[in-house]
């Protein structure tokens, strides 16, 4: 497996964290940002990313974000900070973005 096909299997995919050798056996060179990051400088990366978030569904989508493109970062992040995310990931914040599509399909309707 090589290239766009590695970077979009979520359960492959490292992100930045792929080396300079990995990138080049992989066909990677040039797909992704030239600085190689360990996995956690991405997790505090992505933390910071997380914290300027300013409402729960926006945090919720981000993180679900990760969750698709790169589950090793997700989880790495999610085992660093579980007890925050999970009112974020789960209840309440799930049941609040249900209730927004809703309002949504209900007022274009």
């Amino acid at each position: 497996m090589k290239g766009l096909e590695r970077i979009n299997n979520p359960f492959l995919n490292k992100g930045t964290a792929f080396t300079k050798e990995e990138r080049k056996q992989y066909g990677l060179t040039g797909m992704l940002p030239s600085k190689v990051q360990t996995l956690e400088e991405q997790a505090e990366q992505i933390y910071g990313q997380y914290q300027s978030k300013t409402t729960n569904l926006e945090k919720r989508l981000f993180l679900m974000e990760i969750f698709n493109t790169n589950r090793t970062l997700f989880y790495k992040v999610m085992g660093q900070h579980v007890v925050e995310f999970m009112p974020i990931v789960y209840d309440p914040t799930v049941a609040d973005s249900i209730e927004q599509c809703n309002e949504l399909y209900l007022k274009y309707m």
